[in-house]
């Protein structure tokens, strides 16, 4: 009996040199800001063409690992200069349900309330001054519902849970959101579709802002959840619907010639 047996896939040359790279820097080897060695040595290191290590270092300057400064050589960067556009596409390309992004949101935020429960408890100063800018945010929402516009109101929320997850001062959190930023409009999008009455958007904010302020952690979460549950249940709705499965990378409800939210729950 023979058995059939998955080919082994040969790589390449440059995607073996990326590997060699990576490996160098995971190792420690070379850190944020050190310069790696120049095309002639890390082709003698790896024992390939220079062509191939070129081509690797454009390829991970294209990503934002790499960069070039001349006439110094070529540096590790940090990760504010990693390419937020390759995240999205991976996204955007596989097959991530837009149920799971709005999960892994979920968890990042609930750490934030946390820490905004504890700073306005302490009555500290960054907490008092994030709740202030939930509140500013909330009465943009209030004068979206007044004036029917959609995209403020979508802006607005989408400002409105980036401030809450900033209050846990933590810049992977935050640079996940910003690089979920489509994603997260267009789930706040087809939750506004499914609402019937788009006031209700300004109350669940709201009621977020009091269990918050109450300094009742328990309380607080308790709400967040709730919020997220009805976000799932709006979705669900919306898909229901359209007949579509809801995905990161489908096909997605066009609401760029709304006018107003009544328009857009007519469709």
């Amino acid at each position: 009996m023979v058995v059939q047996m998955e080919r082994i896939q040969q790589k390449t040359v440059v995607m073996q040199v990326m590997d060699r790279i990576k490996g160098l820097i995971a190792s420690g080897m070379y850190q944020v800001n050190d310069r790696i060695p120049t095309e002639s040595e890390l082709a003698e290191m790896f024992g390939v063409g220079r062509s191939s290590v070129r081509e690797a270092i454009k390829i991970f300057q294209h990503l934002g690992v790499l960069e070039a400064r001349v006439p110094k050589g070529t540096f590790v960067c940090d990760r504010s200069k990693i390419s937020q556009e390759a995240i999205t596409w991976s996204i955007l390309l596989g097959q991530d349900n837009l149920t799971e992004i709005i999960e892994l949101r979920h968890v990042i935020e609930k750490a934030g309330v946390g820490a905004l429960v504890h700073e306005l408890s302490a009555k500290s100063p960054r907490g008092v001054e994030l709740m202030g800018r939930l509140k500013t945010v909330l009465e943009v929402m209030r004068e979206g519902v007044d004036t029917a516009s959609i995209e403020e109101l979508v802006q607005a929320d989408y400002d409105f849970h980036a401030t809450i997850i900033a209050a846990a001062e933590n810049s992977l959190f935050s640079s996940i959101y910003e690089t979920l930023h489509s994603f997260m409009q267009e789930e706040i999008r087809r939750t506004y579709v499914a609402i019937k009455n788009i006031s209700e958007i300004v109350d669940d904010h709201q009621e977020i802002i009091d269990s918050i302020v109450s300094g009742e952690l328990t309380r607080a979460l308790q709400r967040h959840d709730a919020h997220f549950m009805r976000i799932q249940r709006l979705l669900r709705e919306a898909a229901d619907s359209s007949g579509k499965r809801t995905t990161a990378g489908g096909t997605e409800i066009d609401s760029s010639n709304d006018s107003t939210p009544n328009e857009a729950r007519t469709e």
